[in-house]
């Protein structure tokens, strides 16, 4: 595992000692902004062992996958769990379009007697549910991210069989 150092390089004037007590600003551009990994030998060797396998085109490239994975893994532990309420229910964000939302809220007003539209959408999912027709959609929903991330996959694997066969010299781009 590597020690992380963050150091930002931000063109800042020369400093006598290298060092500052002063906080400078941040590059105005986030582009500019960089970082430096501190690693000793071994992590270094097992960096590039993954560079020369061909899993990764560069040390950068492999250190922003780990840290884009590790900031997602992170976002999701901190992500709150909905509140239970005294009925037991749990309250969800539902995504609908402009369109969808108006023909809800008219249907609660003109048919459902003025009750709340978050309670006919919860009525709606529990009917569909009861016919099954939701657990159909959700496993045939599963099987469609099983497929498509076997297609990745094998995607991914005739990739790194074209770059083994350039590296061998037998194709050229």
């Amino acid at each position: 595992m590597c020690s992380f150092v963050a150091v930002v390089f931000d063109n800042a004037s020369k400093r006598g000692n290298g060092r500052s007590r002063e906080r400078t600003p941040p590059p105005k551009d986030p582009e500019e902004a960089r970082i430096a990994l501190r690693c000793n030998r071994k992590e270094l060797e097992l960096l590039d062992s993954f560079v020369a396998d061909g899993e990764f085109e560069s040390r950068s490239e492999l250190m922003r996958g780990a840290l884009h994975a590790f900031l997602r893994a992170r976002a999701l532990s901190a992500a709150p769990t909905p509140r239970v309420d005294s009925e037991g229910l749990m309250e969800v964000p539902v995504r609908l379009r402009p369109d969808e939302v108006a023909t809800w809220e008219a249907y609660a007003k003109t048919i459902a007697n003025g009750r709340p539209v978050a309670d006919l959408l919860a009525e709606a999912v529990r009917h569909y549910e009861h016919k099954h027709e939701l657990v159909d959609l959700a496993k045939h929903g599963r099987e469609r991210v099983r497929d498509a991330v076997d297609s990745r996959a094998k995607v991914h694997a005739l990739g790194e069989s074209g770059r083994d066969l350039e590296r061998k010299g037998m194709v050229g781009r």
